[in-house]
């Protein structure tokens, strides 16, 4: 019998978190004349929202602000990469082939969002169509609440018991608890695949951990036996 797997698309369908690092790292240094370091730039704009990042600059910078203004030029350097630049994970197509399972995708990107981003992605819809693609304005919260995950499994019509989200952050494994699936961690993406963050995602009770779609692969067929 088919599963579902409900995947996330930032850092798991594409390593797009690179590209939003350096749309910030570009603007801030243009507009504001700021430069991070390495470990800066880890720590302060990797694996969160726009408007995390922005918090925990203003929070790290006596007096920054970042105005509405430059949240668009931020907004606009996204866009443009994202469009030209993003590409998929390599042999992501190859899970997305894995007859054991439906496919779809959870984002917490808007309709908007995700129709941008998905411009280089359009093989995708060899797999799954237009409503099989589930973003955070369809819900009333967004991750780490279950709203999103449990939307996909009543749309497509399976019980939390029989589906699986792949996901690369906390907010994935948190939200795909309190909906009472299994997670697998995928580690993949650029500023995850460190022992450290292993060991974070493991105290999240996640089915297993992986840094590569083969592998990836491997975990799914385990965790379908095992159902």
């Amino acid at each position: 019998m088919k599963k579902l797997l409900i995947w996330d698309f930032d850092g798991v369908i594409a390593d797009s978190e690179k590209l939003w690092v350096q749309a910030w790292d570009e603007i801030l240094q243009s507009e504001k004349q700021i430069n991070l370091s390495d470990k800066e730039k880890h720590n302060l704009l990797v694996g969160v929202s726009d408007k995390t990042r922005s918090e925990r600059l203003e929070k790290y910078i006596s007096g920054l602000n970042l105005d509405n203004a430059f949240m668009e030029k931020i907004s606009e350097k996204e866009v443009f990469l994202g469009t030209n630049f993003m590409t998929p994970t390599p042999d992501v197509e190859k899970v997305m082939q894995n007859d054991n399972f439906e496919h779809c995708i959870a984002t917490g990107a808007t309709k908007e969002q995700h129709a941008w981003k998905m411009t280089q992605f359009q093989w995708i819809k060899k797999y799954m169509s237009e409503q099989d693609f589930f973003t955070v304005d369809m819900v009333e919260h967004g991750k780490p609440e279950p709203d999103l995950f449990l939307l996909a499994a009543n749309t497509k019509g399976y019980t939390p018991q029989n589906c699986v989200v792949v996901g690369d952050s906390v907010n994935d494994f948190k939200a795909a608890n309190a909906a009472n699936m299994d997670c697998i961690a995928f580690i993949g993406a650029t500023g995850n695949n460190t022992k450290q963050y292993e060991t974070e995602c493991k105290k999240h009770g996640v089915f297993g951990v992986c840094n590569n779609m083969n592998k990836l692969n491997t975990l799914l067929n385990e965790w379908h036996k095992s159902r």
